[in-house]
């Protein structure tokens, strides 16, 4: 029996429309846009034919797994604000592509190069980023930027070089100290989570190998809104509103910085953050308000390990290093401070106790002012033990200032405090009785009342005055050496990857045992300016070696290297030849990339067994068996650098690092003797080249 005819029409009907109800959509493909804004004409897109205009790629929708790359040698004008977000496994990535220097966006009045808003899973790389500016008005070179988003997982920073950098700077306003910080913060890398309705923050946040220089007025600095919580300090109220959502996992690792306006690495309203690895040279330079190097607010849970802080200029804070207010739990441990202007560590709690705080293991050298200042307000569970501290002929400190009548539950222990020459003055300003002194070695500097189980005797640091923590190891009959107690809740490496021992040890940051006396450790700070230095033999024109002041300010003098013409200049120093293990240390700067500067270390003959140099191409170069080599390391101009050569006869091997990075390992060349002279070599050329040379140390390791 057949069905009715309008019954079979609907069947039908509903049989046509049921794969259309039940189709699955298909999703949007990513793309991958190339970028070349010295095209003549806006592209499709495709690297044949690329875009031209950075308008063209912030009106895409990118889709996860979609990709942006900008040419190198080129130059984008504007702000790059890609919109859409990434997942885990597709996320949005941002590159360079072709050969030469990296691409470039300049924000040309705009107040970022780069805007990332509202995002998840990006990963910017390999850009050269400025935002110029008067210093009135908001600059940054990266901007990351969230409000009332949620959490926002999955952004990485990495591989860029961020400059001229102008934004507000109070020394221009007159605005006072929150100008160009806080919310609309102005400076290198700026994160933010703002809004007043939905919980923001970040998660996994990373800032990676970037380098950051010009720049006002914050280096790398992050500030949240989602701020408030029972810890806050009273005048943050007025700065935020909304309740604690702290941001998660932030890494900020492996950052070169140098001439910052203000604060160095400033993270705040984090939990379980983590900063290492990373360099600061010059900051505070221009702020004409309260900065420091490298610091925490408003913080739960935050380690900063393994940086290297110096040139802080100004008292009006300037130290390198900081446990402010609001934070509960902050770990200091295995850092390096040098030649900072306003002193070692600021303690600021204000009107609500700054608790569970830990400095250990660190090393601090001519740092000026003082060694600890404590703000307004109380210290809760505070241990400071296992630092060195030294002070050369000339500085003067305050160890330990506080400018509080609140309670310091603090724990000062086992740790190195040294004076060395006759002029300059240490002292204390120290009043509480809860604020515990003990078991510490005070060598040429006053015991303030109420410190127990003190040490007074010579800590014979192996290469003391010199600019480089492994001068700070302790040599045979050191005060230092086992007289140390044990502190609950310690453990891991000292400062030097010794192991920690379990009970007693030594004072100070080095735990191993006494080391053998250096073969050469050479400051250059008694030597008369303008002529070349006791011990060494320079070759070539006179002028083109000679002792002058710290090209970077830092206490003392430096060995000062002049390219001359038509003549090869060189500087040689003799030293126990160097048979077994052995580390060579020394710090170079050069004043242009242009030019090359030698570091070779010559056996009795004059023969070479290794070789390190700052390259003619601007990369740090080796010899491996006798042949040179790039190292994957671009030096900066104007800028220390560390350089260490550890030395593996046996095995005919020796390491390269720059600034405790292992760049490579090479071999020594085949035939040559045990080194025994340090030669440093300028060669001659047309064009002005400058390099400055300075505490060269080497130690057997054996």
């Amino acid at each position: 029996m057949s069905l009715p005819r309008s019954v079979r029409l609907l069947t039908l009907a509903l049989a046509a429309a049921i794969p259309l109800a039940l189709a699955t959509p298909v999703a949007a493909a990513p793309v991958t846009a190339y970028v070349d804004c010295s095209a003549p004409a806006n592209g499709t897109g495709s690297q044949a034919a690329p875009y031209n205009t950075l308008a063209t790629v912030n009106s895409l929708a990118l889709e996860p797994g979609s990709a942006i790359r900008l040419k190198r040698g080129t130059t984008c004008l504007g702000t790059l604000a890609p919109v859409g977000s990434g997942t885990a496994t597709a996320p949005i990535t941002i590159d360079a592509y072709g050969t030469g220097a990296l691409p470039a966006v300049n924000a040309n009045g705009a107040a970022q190069a780069v805007l990332l808003a509202d995002q998840a899973y990006v990963e910017l790389r390999n850009l050269d980023l400025s935002a110029p500016g008067d210093n009135t008005t908001s600059r940054r070179g990266v901007y990351v930027r969230a409000t009332d988003a949620g959490t926002l997982p999955g952004i990485l920073l990495q591989g860029l070089d961020i400059h001229d950098v102008r934004g507000k700077l109070p020394a221009v306003t007159g605005a006072g100290a929150g100008t160009g910080k806080y919310a609309d913060a102005s400076g290198g890398i700026v994160i933010e989570a703002q809004g007043s309705t939905t919980p923001t923050a970040f998660a996994g946040l990373r800032v990676l190998d970037n380098r950051i220089h010009a720049v006002d007025r914050q280096g790398i600095y992050t500030w949240s809104n989602w701020c408030r919580n029972t810890r806050l300090a009273a005048f943050w109220n007025s700065l935020c509103s909304a309740a604690w959502a702290p941001s998660t996992d932030l890494v900020i690792r492996g950052n070169r910085l140098w001439d910052i306006g203000g604060d160095g690495i400033a993270p705040m309203t984090g939990q379980h953050t983590l900063v290492e690895r990373n360099l600061l040279q010059g900051f505070n330079v221009r702020s004409g308000s309260p900065n420091a190097g490298m610091w925490t607010a408003n913080s739960v849970d935050v380690t900063f390990q393994y940086n290297d802080t110096s040139g802080g200029r100004t008292t009006s804070d300037g130290m390198a290093y900081d446990v402010d207010h609001s934070t509960d739990g902050v770990l200091f441990q295995y850092n390096y401070s040098h030649d900072n202007e306003g002193g070692f560590f600021l303690l600021c709690p204000y009107n609500t106790p700054t608790s569970n705080f830990t400095i250990r293991y660190n090393v601090s050298v001519n740092d000026r002012a003082r060694g600890f200042q404590i703000c307004p307000g109380a210290l809760k569970n505070g241990q400071i033990h296992h630092n060195t501290v030294y002070l050369a002929d000339g500085i003067s400190q305050q160890i330990v200032t506080e400018g509080t009548t609140a309670t310091l539950d603090v724990r000062f222990t086992d740790n190195i405090v040294a004076k060395h020459g006759s002029s300059g003055t240490v002292g204390w300003t120290l009043s509480d009785p809860a604020f515990k002194i003990d078991h510490n070695v005070f060598y040429a500097v006053p015991t303030p009342a109420g410190a127990t189980g003190t040490v007074t005797g010579a800590p014979l640091l192996s290469g003391r005055e010199l600019a480089d923590p492994w001068g700070y190891r302790l040599a045979a009959g050191s005060s230092a050496l086992g007289t140390g107690i044990a502190v609950p809740g310690d453990g891991g490496p000292d400062y030097f990857g010794n192991p920690v021992p379990a009970g007693g040890g030594n004072i100070g940051a080095y735990q191993g045992p006494a080391v053998t006396a250096p073969s050469l450790a050479d400051t250059f700070n008694t030597a008369t300016a303008g002529t070349a230095p006791a011990g060494w033999t320079v070759t070539g024109p006179a002028a083109g070696a000679v002792v002058g002041a710290d090209p970077a300010g830092g206490h003392g003098s430096a060995l000062l290297l002049t390219r001359q013409g038509s003549a090869e200049v060189n500087a040689t120093r003799s030293f126990a030849a160097a048979g077994g293990e052995t580390r060579v240390d020394l710090r170079v700067r050069a004043g242009q990339t242009t030019a090359p500067l030698g570091v070779h270390l010559l056996d009795s003959t004059g023969a070479p067994a290794a070789q390190f140099s700052l390259a003619a191409n601007g990369s740090a170069a080796f010899t491996d068996n006798g042949g040179w080599a790039d190292a994957p390391f671009g030096y900066p101009p104007g800028s220390w650098l560390r350089v260490a050569l550890l030395l593996h006869p046996a095995a005919g091997t020796y390491d390269v690092l720059v600034d405790d990075v292992r760049l490579a390992t090479a071999r020594l060349t085949a035939g040559a003797g045990a080194p025994s002279r340090l030669r440093l070599r300028v060669q001659p050329g047309a064009t002005a080249a400058t390099f400055a040379v300075d505490d060269p140390l080497i130690q057997p390791l054996g």
